[in-house]
């Protein structure tokens, strides 16, 4: 009797063990954050804390090719490209289209051929979550994938990182039954401007900082969860970023050689995708006359790195440029380029005189500028530095921070250093 009086007076008064807090995974991609950048930016308060605090890593290493969409794609489903079907920012398929450029909704989660992102793994297992501005929260055929997800624009019409970061807070203020528990958040910098400044240029550091300062917002969030929640933090990137110097004019390239394909580039990589009777062996003879410029990949023989599988999307032969040169499709160029004979005339690279970009990427993803930065921070991750992940790596990483399954199917692995949460 007298046990069973202090078995009743310990619950009365709080003395038995209290219950496991619930854990709530905010995850923040800012397209491309090379390690460079940062270190060009110093100070940044926010991020010198995450470091000293939480699990991080300057190898992020990313999908070839290492581009945005491919990339944002790879982070959020923990697939290779072979897998989710999103081959690059710009490709072809033979019965939906060119995928990149005017009139198509590089958005539209449709376009991808398999893999759960992480709030559709998250959700198919019941729990909510919010997805804002990530490509793939919305299709075409089913609607929103996510319970928050905010409206579906056009991209040059999307909401602005200030109205994204506000509806990330209010979000984690929300204590109802239905609140989020997996926060996504997309946001354009410092890609944007690095591309026009450089990836050290004062404009680039501005960047950063304001991305620092975002950071610092969803800490102070994070930090103000309730006693019954935990919270934790999760930085990426799509890719990293380097200086570059001339065009390739492949408009020019294919003229001069008489190459019947269509084509689909971008960044430093390109697609071709032959005519029905050309032949594979002449032009890819034809093109290994630029080797010093880039080199040429027959489908079915692609890098060991570039995991893009055989599928009908891979094209016939692929272009790969050597740093400092880039491309862009000859349908890019402004109509000034087409009207004074930029494909047809003018050198085989050559830097454009208005219209060019001074920092670039998607190249072979073993050169270290293409590595991006990664953190971890808060509820269930050990403080140190992670030597290298993968892009994959990062959806199976939030999914365990969550106590939930990866996506069906997933490739990558979660990283050692972080725990899911305490069973309630």
């Amino acid at each position: 009797m007298k046990r069973l009086l202090i078995l009743f007076a310990a619950l009365l008064f709080g003395f038995a063990p209290a219950m496991a807090a619930e854990r709530t995974v905010v995850v923040v991609l800012f397209d491309g954050f090379s390690p460079a950048e940062l270190d060009a930016a110093h100070p940044t308060p926010n991020f010198d804390r995450l470091k000293r605090e939480g699990a991080w890593s300057r190898h992020l290493v990313p999908a070839f090719p290492t581009v945005s969409l491919i990339n944002h794609t790879t982070f959020e489903t923990g697939c290779w490209p072979e897998h989710h079907g999103i081959m690059s920012n710009i490709f072809i398929d033979p019965k939906l289209g060119r995928f990149g450029g005017k009139g198509v909704d590089s958005g539209d989660g449709t376009w991808r051929t398999g893999c759960e992102t992480m709030w559709e793994a998250a959700e198919r297992q019941g729990v909510r979550t919010a997805a804002l501005n990530f490509v793939g929260r919305w299709s075409s055929k089913t609607g929103n994938r996510s319970t928050y997800g905010n409206p579906h624009v056009p991209w040059r019409a999307r909401e602005s990182d200030g109205t994204i970061i506000d509806r990330a807070l209010k979000l984690l203020k929300d204590n109802g039954p239905n609140h989020a528990r997996l926060i996504a958040l997309y946001f354009n910098n410092p890609d944007d401007t690095a591309h026009e400044f450089g990836v050290t240029g004062a404009e680039t550091q501005a960047a950063v900082r304001r991305v620092d300062g975002i950071t610092g917002r969803l800490m102070a969030a994070l930090k103000a969860l309730p006693p019954e929640r935990e919270g934790t933090l999760v930085i990426g990137t799509d890719h990293g970023m380097m200086d570059v110097g001339p065009i390739v004019n492949l408009g020019r390239i294919m003229a001069d050689n008489d190459i019947h394909a269509q084509q689909a580039t971008d960044g430093t990589s390109s697609y071709l995708y032959l005519d029905k009777g050309e032949s594979a062996d002449r032009v890819q003879k034809a093109l290994q006359q630029y080797s010093d410029v880039f080199t040429v990949y027959r489908k079915g023989h692609y890098p060991s790195f570039a995991h893009l599988g055989t599928g009908p999307r891979s094209g016939d032969l692929l272009l790969l440029t050597h740093p400092p040169y880039w491309m862009a499709g000859p349908e890019l160029f402004p109509a000034w380029a087409r009207w004074v004979g930029v494909n047809w005339f003018w050198p085989i690279t050559f830097v454009p005189p208005v219209g060019g970009i001074k920092a670039t990427h998607g190249y072979d993803p073993n050169i270290v500028q293409m590595h991006g930065i990664f953190y971890a921070w808060g509820a269930g991750v050990t403080p140190g530095e992670i030597k290298r992940l993968d892009q994959i790596d990062v959806h199976p990483t939030v999914m365990r921070l969550l106590g939930l399954q990866p996506g069906r199917p997933v490739d990558g692995h979660p990283v050692s250093a972080v725990s899911a949460p305490e069973a309630r």
